[in-house]
């Protein structure tokens, strides 16, 4: 019987072989399938912790290994989900000797495909294309050993699935006829109440008798519950009327998602007034297909929420609305008349639908830009009949980027008269181009489309497996085209766009991302291959106070050709007492506890005595030889070439105030 799980094994064959197995005892085993998918759940946490270097070198448990990597952003909180699921009930399945119901076996399932697929569009090679869930087929009498298995199965599938349709989908219905009986209701009744104030004053209209009786039908069933007052509108309404994309899953107990980027800021926070609050997720969720969406805060997120309009926006909103086609009557009764007739579901109907199927709201297709959509996709080229697929990453990258040799000629007539400076606009007919070209032949065109093949290969060592690394690789070519250079450490943190700390975390520095990018010249590559030990340990020494970066920056304020030598407690003293006095956030973060507040009224001697034992001492210990604490002072412990000073005076002054800025800012 062939598995929905076939495509993990391209990915990782023993992940895939757990998971495998955890499927074909669905059936016949329902607490094998649970305590087989807590230890593929387990397997692929540590599998995961270890590909994002993350991984503690001390043994933890698999629910804090989780918690970490949720801190660290590797896993988002609906994939979280599914891990905790199958870790809980794997380990009941486990210990307790109550039979595990078959429902049970399915939502493993299901949860075991959502982690399966997540890691696969992680980590997986850009090419491979997850499949569509589905439910896996009973076993046939003839694949099975004999005819009981598939009657137990049989069985217990029509148990369950009764079970579902009377504890979830028959309440679902009934509920929503209710408030379609309550809304037609409500409608009869303020018609007479319009037909009697008729009756007593005739100059009164009915639509104004009417005006706070309002039914409107978004999608398919949505019912907006009664207005309280005729200015009043509820805020998914509202934004619809505004064109905004909305996911709602209040009904069943979600959030109500925007889909859209920062671009909705202003429209969106605008509504802080009303008391309404959104907050942006650059990765959305799985409602909005992880596309950059908004979500409505609130202690109850099932709650309607009313937006209380000025005249203008009345307006506008009771000119769309009397838009609603007059056959509303006709659709209400149809409804009705279909909870009022006797529904039956088959078996085998229930099978073919999926639980995104089943769901009584309609699906909502969320919008992409045209940027998104750009980046968002591999690059397909074909040359000489060969395919390239380039990664997302190289979307912005221009020809000159490329480390492209021997082809010239080609490369300006592709400048010049083709204007192609980037890998998209590079035109696939290379070889009609080389007869316009003088000494380029097919020779030349092999080359040029063999050492784009090259780059791929380079590209993807670069950014790995995973789409973290990409994410990274991506926000530095953005803001290196908006600048019109590269990058400083400090304007990745300002205008990056993404967490500055990934570089330090996916590539140990920023400096040795750039050595990987191939972003140094040939002269910085040496220095970032000859001091990457010094430069990994500033970037990564943890710092709970901000004395070992104030004490590296009183060493780089005595310049390029001072720093290196040692400098004592006393030296440092009246540089490091400035730094925290003269700035209130800075004094109040980091040198107003019990003992620095102390040393403000005898500064010099007691602020050289806490230099000594923190700051010095702690470094040396940590540094791992890279600085030396001795009686002449602190000073940094290897030799520094004169020609390679320059540059890590620059870099090393460059991560301590980008550390310090980073450091502050967090802590206020």
């Amino acid at each position: 019987m062939s598995s929905i799980f076939t495509f993990l094994g391209e990915v990782n064959e023993p992940l895939a072989a757990l998971v495998i197995q955890a499927e074909a005892d669905m059936w016949s085993n329902p607490r094998a399938t649970l305590t087989q998918g807590r230890l593929f759940s387990e397997e692929m946490a540590v599998t995961v912790s270890k590909m994002e270097k993350v991984e503690p070198v001390y043994a933890i448990k698999p629910n804090e290994r989780m918690h970490l990597l949720v801190r660290r952003g590797v896993v988002s909180e609906e994939i979280k989900e599914s891990f905790e699921w199958l870790r809980r009930n794997g380990n009941i399945a486990a210990h307790d000797v109550k039979p595990i119901p078959m429902d049970l076996a399915l939502t493993a399932h299901r949860h075991l495909f959502t982690l399966a697929q997540w890691f696969v569009e992680s980590y997986g090679p850009l090419d491979i294309s997850t499949p569509v869930y589905s439910m896996p087929m009973i076993p046939s009498e003839r694949e099975s050993e004999g005819s009981e298995l598939n009657s137990s199965v049989s069985d217990q599938l029509e148990q369950l699935l009764s079970a579902q349709l009377e504890a979830k989908i028959l309440p679902a219905l009934t509920e929503q006829f209710k408030q379609l009986q309550d809304t037609i209701t409500q409608v009869t009744v303020a018609n007479a109440i319009d037909s009697q104030r008729n009756t007593h004053d005739p100059s009164m209209g009915s639509k104004e008798g009417n005006s706070e009786i309002d039914i409107s039908l978004s999608g398919a069933n949505k019912i907006t519950d009664y207005r309280p007052d005729r200015r009043s509108i509820e805020v998914r309404e509202y934004l619809e009327e505004k064109g905004m994309t909305i996911v709602d899953k209040r009904k069943n107990g979600g959030a109500m998602w925007i889909v859209g980027g920062w671009e909705l800021k202003e429209e969106l926070l605008a509504l802080k007034e009303q008391k309404i609050y959104f907050k942006f997720a650059k990765n959305g969720s799985q409602s909005t297909k992880r596309k950059p969406a908004w979500f409505m805060m609130g202690k109850d997120p099932t709650e309607l929420r009313w937006i209380t309009l000025e005249n203008e926006s009345l307006s506008l909103i009771e000119s769309a609305q009397n838009e609603v086609p007059t056959n509303l009557p006709m659709a209400v009764n149809a409804l009705t008349d279909l909870g009022n007739s006797e529904t039956e579901m088959s078996k085998s109907d229930l099978l073919e639908s999926t639980d995104d199927q089943m769901i009584i709201e309609p699906t909502v297709q969320p919008t992409v830009t045209t940027e998104e959509s750009r980046l968002g996709t591999v690059i397909r080229k074909s040359f000489l009949n060969k395919e390239l697929v380039f990664p997302q990453s190289m979307a912005d990258m221009k020809l000159d980027d490329i480390n492209i040799n021997g082809c010239g000629a080609l490369l300006a007539y592709l400048k010049e008269k083709c204007r192609a400076t980037t890998i998209q606009e590079i035109p696939e007919d290379l070889p009609n181009l080389a007869n316009q070209i003088n000494g380029v032949g097919p020779k030349g065109i092999e080359r040029f489309v063999k050492q784009l093949e090259e780059a791929i290969t380079a590209e993807k060592k670069l950014i790995g497996s995973g789409k973290r690394k990409e994410q990274a690789v991506v926000a530095y070519r953005r803001l290196k085209k908006r600048l019109g250079r590269r990058p400083s450490y400090m304007e990745i943190y300002q205008q990056g766009g993404i967490n500055s700390q990934e570089y330090r975390l996916l590539f140990n520095s920023y400096y040795n991302f750039l050595l990987e990018a191939k972003e140094l010249d040939k002269t910085e590559s040496a220095v970032a291959k000859r001091y990457a030990g010094w430069l990994v340990e500033i970037e990564n020494t943890i710092i709970r106070k901000s004395y070992k970066m104030v004490l590296l920056l009183a060493m780089l304020d005595r310049g390029i050709l001072d720093w290196k030598r040692p400098i004592t407690p006393e030296e440092a003293a009246p540089f490091f007492y400035e730094y925290y006095m003269s700035n209130p956030k800075r004094k109040e973060t980091d040198f107003s506890d019990n003992e620095t507040r102390k040393l403000w009224d005898a500064p010099l001697e007691r602020t050289a005595q806490l230099i000594a034992r923190m700051p010095m001492t702690h470094l040396a210990k940590s540094a791992k030889k890279l600085v030396r604490y001795t009686e002449e002072g602190f000073s940094i412990g290897f030799q520094i070439r004169e020609s390679d000073n320059p540059t890590l005076y620059e870099w090393t002054r460059e991560i301590c105030e980008y550390r310090l800025i980073e450091y502050f800012e967090r802590k206020a």
